[in-house]
C-alpha cells in the first residue's frame, strides 16, 4: 500500500510539472498573440492614418484642380498646411517669367501657422510684406543647385546654408526648400520653415502635387497672353483691347469719372515699308510699342489697334493731362533712332484724343472722335497732336 502511495505522489509531482509547464506555454504563447494584436492594431492604425492621408490628398488635389490663379490655389494649399503639418511659415516665391530679372521674384505669397502669430493676424496672401528670408539669394542657390533641401541649424546658429539661402531670421530653426519646375525651367519655389523632419515626405508628396498644379496655371496664362496679346509688338490685341474700353466705360459711368483715348498712326509707315523692307518695319513697330509703354502708367492700356496704329486708354485722366502723355510719346518717337540691322530710321506719330464724357456717351463715338482728331493732325503736317 505504501508502495501505491508513492507512486500516487510521484504521479502528482510529475503531473504538477507537467501543468505548470503548459501553464508557462500558455502565457508565452498569450504574450506572443498579445504582441501580435498590439502590432495588427498598430498596423491598422498606420494604415488608417495612410488612408485619410491619401483621402486628404485628394481633396485638396480635387479642391486646387478649380482654380486657375495662384492665389487661390495657395489659398487651398494653406489650409491644408495648417490643418496637417507643424511649422513657422511657408512661402510660394513666383520667379520673373517675362525674360529680364528672372532671377528674382515676380510674386510671393506666405501663410503663416496660426501658433506662430497672434490670433488677431491673418495669413498674408499676396505680395509678401514680411519676408523672413531674402528671395534673390534663395533664388540663386535653386538656380546653382535645383534639388529639393532641408537644411537644419546648428546649436550656434551658425549653418553656413543659411547664409547661402538668405534666412537670417533667428526663429527659423530648419528650412525645407522644393523648386518647382515648368518645362525644364525653374519656374517657383516652395519654401517652408520649422517643419519636423518626419514631416517633410509627406510635405513633399504635398508639395509635387502643388507643382503638377502651378504647371497647369502657368500654361494656362501662357495660353491666355497669347490669346489676348500681339506676337510681333506684345501689346494687347484690337479684340481684347475693345472689351477692356466697354468696361471701363462701365465704371467711369458707375463713378462719374473720366477717361481719355488716344489713337496713333506712323507717319508714312507705308514709304518706310516699300523703302526698307517689312522687316525693318517690324523693327520700328516693336520699337514703337516700346516707348508707348515706357510712357503710360500700370494701370493705361494699350493695344496694336491696326498695321501700324496703336490705341491707349488713360484711365481716371482728362484730356489735358492725356495732350501731355501723347506729347511725351510723340516727343520720344521723333527723338528716337530704330536700328534695324544696317539702317538707322527716323520716324514720327500723329496721334488724335479724345475724352469721355466731354467727347462721347458711348465707345463707337470715342473712337470716331480721336479719328477725326487724327485726321487733323495728318492734314496739319503730321507729327503733332490733336484733340
Amino acid at each position: 500500500m505504501q508502495l501505491g502511495i508513492l507512486k500516487f505522489k510521484k504521479s502528482m509531482a510529475k503531473y504538477k510539472k507537467d501543468l505548470a509547464l503548459g501553464l508557462d506555454i500558455a502565457e508565452n504563447i498569450a504574450s506572443d498573440l498579445d504582441e501580435k494584436l498590439v502590432e495588427l492594431r498598430s498596423r491598422d492604425e498606420s494604415l488608417k492614418n495612410k488612408e485619410l492621408e491619401i483621402v486628404g490628398l485628394y481633396d485638396i488635389t480635387r479642391d486646387m484642380s478649380a482654380s486657375l490663379k495662384f492665389s487661390e490655389i495657395f489659398k487651398v494649399f494653406s489650409s491644408f498646411l495648417k490643418d496637417n503639418f507643424n511649422f513657422r511659415k511657408c512661402d510660394l516665391i513666383i520667379l520673373n517669367r517675362s525674360g529680364a530679372g528672372e532671377n528674382h521674384a515676380e510674386k510671393a505669397y506666405s501663410v503663416w501657422h496660426p501658433s506662430s502669430r497672434n490670433s488677431s493676424e491673418t495669413d498674408d496672401i499676396g505680395a509678401s510684406q514680411d519676408a523672413t528670408v531674402n528671395y534673390d539669394k534663395l533664388i540663386w542657390s535653386f538656380h546653382v543647385n535645383p534639388k529639393q533641401v532641408y537644411i537644419e541649424n546648428d546649436q550656434a546658429g551658425k549653418n553656413i546654408m543659411f547664409d547661402i539661402m538668405g534666412v537670417s531670421d533667428p526663429s527659423v530653426k530648419t528650412l525645407a526648400g522644393v523648386p518647382l519646375f515648368n518645362e525644364d525651367k525653374l519656374a517657383a519655389i516652395l519654401v517652408i520653415e520649422n517643419l519636423p523632419k518626419d514631416e517633410l515626405e509627406k510635405f513633399t508628396i504635398l508639395a509635387m502635387q502643388f507643382s503638377l498644379e502651378t504647371k497647369k496655371i502657368l500654361l494656362y496664362e501662357t495660353l491666355e497672353k497669347m490669346a489676348i496679346t500681339d506676337s510681333l509688338t506684345g501689346l494687347y490685341v484690337r479684340r481684347y483691347f475693345s472689351e477692356r474700353l466697354e468696361e471701363e466705360f462701365g465704371r467711369s459711368a458707375r463713378h462719374g469719372l473720366k477717361f481719355s483715348f488716344l489713337m496713333l498712326d506712323i507717319d508714312d509707315f507705308k514709304k518706310c515699308n516699300d523703302t526698307y523692307g517689312h522687316l525693318v518695319g517690324d523693327v520700328v513697330l516693336k520699337g514703337i510699342a516700346k516707348i508707348i509703354k515706357e510712357s503710360i502708367r500700370e494701370i493705361d492700356l494699350v493695344s496694336r489697334y491696326g498695321g501700324e496704329e496703336f490705341a491707349v486708354l488713360l484711365p481716371e485722366t482728362s484730356v489735358n493731362a492725356a495732350t501731355i502723355v501723347a506729347e511725351r510719346i510723340r516727343r520720344k518717337v521723333e527723338e528716337g533712332v530704330f536700328k534695324a540691322y544696317d539702317e538707322k530710321i527716323k520716324i514720327t506719330l500723329s496721334i488724335g484724343l479724345s475724352e469721355y464724357p466731354a467727347s462721347a456717351s458711348n465707345s463707337a463715338s470715342l473712337i470716331d472722335k480721336a479719328d477725326e482728331a487724327l485726321y487733323r493732325a495728318k492734314n496739319a503736317g503730321k507729327n503733332v497732336v490733336c484733340k
